[in-house]
């Protein structure tokens, strides 16, 4: 649909498209690949395109096609187009879409298409098509002759017990209104007929959306979903898996984030206004999650295991605060470590380096910056002075997940204060299946939201082991 579209806007309508793809490496493909193969089939195309010399630009007289990956801010600068395609739209660097959009803020016509599976709520794609019409794909069954439309799991009817069960080829789609089966072999019949059907009044009719299942393909076969319905039943990643991919549904696993239960299970009866600490024996930590505004978070560690102090502990979060940083620097910070009698702190080393660095270097002993990398794998911790100031580069998914687990394994205290900003901040970040390039699949992090706090509490834990070097007088809970 996406290149048919782009097709059209260049022949028809002379106007330049934008298509971004999630990486450099898949828009490469899809400009050799689909487009190479639309090209190859074509005459008509063949002529249109007059100089096709690169894999990022292909032209046609004095219109252009520009096919990028949403990875770098250099692969979107520069580019004008009237038509934006976001193809995969889930899997981009989310940074990149509104860097995309600006691309549109020259031209008198403008259109924006985003296509994706879609993955979680309120995330990506998902998050767009709920401010559209919310169109469903809708037929008149050849039987009852009702209008209805194809749904999990009213329609389909699963033969078999299990994936290696010979009835599951028995399976079949049926009308959810009358029960009947609808033959798979002849959809293009009952399908001729059909249309989008919208489902919300969005108060804008040009801001349309559509959602379409694997029901309706002619190359998916009922077994086909009939087994990924029996798989999900078992896995969490192919669950995950078939209500994304077969389904077409954003989907969150039971573990996939904090709750809100989870959230208020972890208030105590502790106050951010309780007596500060009179000495410095007790191991207690500082994150700082910064930006215009920052974003502090003081923890108490009661620790068992020096050696693997997450196995077994008690987080109780003794304060938080958001901080004017653009009016007052690092003043918050700087106040709390005294006051509260730090062992150790551990900052974002980003965007303010100026900023960071001159913390790290005024607590020096005590206070570190952070940045998260890939490579750095599971409880890794790489340490350096590389930038005049101690530094420590820590892989992103395993501290998240450490932060996280405290909330559901109930090992951490919320002071009486928590706001509901921290809350949110805390629920809005949410594990997302991915794969690697072998295909395998591993989780990850996302933020469908603001998620300072819980950023700050990140760090707040990276200091843990790096408190732990001078601290003797670890504590039962």
């Amino acid at each position: 649909m996406g290149i048919n579209r782009a097709l059209y806007t260049i022949d028809v309508c002379k106007r330049d498209v934008l298509y971004v793809l999630p990486t450099a490496t898949n828009a490469a493909d899809f400009s050799k690949a689909r487009f190479g193969g639309a090209l190859a089939n074509s005459d008509y195309l063949k002529s249109l395109f007059t100089s096709t010399n690169t894999v990022g630009l292909k032209q046609a007289g004095a219109t252009n096609l520009y096919i990028r990956g949403s990875r770098g801010d250099s692969n979107l600068k520069s580019v004008p187009a009237s038509v934006l395609i976001m193809d995969e739209r889930d899997e981009f660097d989310q940074r990149a879409v509104e860097l995309a959009l600006e691309r549109l803020s020259g031209q008198t016509h403008k259109e924006v298409w985003s296509i994706s599976t879609p993955t979680i709520p309120n995330y990506g794609v998902s998050g767009d098509y709920l401010s559209t019409t919310q169109e469903e794909f809708h037929f008149q069954c050849p039987h009852c002759n009702k209008h209805t439309h194809l749904i999990y799991p009213d329609c389909l009817e699963v033969v078999g017990d299990t994936v290696n069960d010979p009835r599951i080829k028995e399976s079949f789609i049926k009308c959810k209104e009358c029960q009947h089966k609808l033959e798979h072999q002849d959809k293009p019949n009952w399908l001729k007929k059909a249309y989008w059907h919208k489902t919300y009044d969005n108060g804008d009719p040009s801001r349309r959306g559509f959602h379409i299942n694997q029901f309706y393909s002619f190359t998916v076969s009922p077994p086909e979903i009939a087994v990924g319905h029996l798989k999900a039943q078992t896995d969490e990643y192919a669950r995950t898996e078939f209500y994304n991919s077969k389904l077409g549904l954003p989907f969150l696993g039971d573990a996939a984030k904090v709750n809100e239960d989870q959230i208020e299970r972890a208030m105590r009866a502790h106050s951010i206004n309780d007596p500060r600490p009179a000495n410095s024996s007790r191991l207690i930590t500082l994150g700082i999650d910064q930006g215009r505004t920052g974003y502090l978070t003081v923890v108490e560690w009661f620790i068992n295991d020096k050696y693997d102090p997450f196995a077994e502990c008690l987080a109780r979060v003794l304060y938080f605060e958001k901080f004017d940083q653009n009016a007052s620097g690092y003043s918050a910070p700087s106040q709390a470590m005294p006051e509260w009698q730090v062992r150790a702190a551990v900052t974002d080393a980003d965007p303010d380096i100026s900023l960071a660095r001159a913390f790290a270097r005024k607590f020096w002993g005590h206070a570190w910056m952070s940045r998260y990398r890939k490579g750095v794998t599971g409880n890794e911790m790489s340490l350096s002075d590389e930038e005049v100031a101690p530094i420590a580069t820590v892989d992103r998914t395993y501290w998240i997940s450490q932060v996280t687990g405290l909330f559901k394994r109930g090992c951490i205290e919320l002071p009486v204060e928590t706001t509901n900003e921290f809350k949110s901040h805390m629920m809005n970040v949410v594990a997302k299946w991915e794969k690697d390039e072998s295909g395998n699949p591993y989780q990850t992090f996302v933020s469908t939201g603001a998620d300072h706090f819980l950023h700050s509490l990140v760090y707040a834990a990276i200091a843990v082991p790096l408190g732990l070097k001078t601290f003797t007088a670890a504590k039962d809970i």
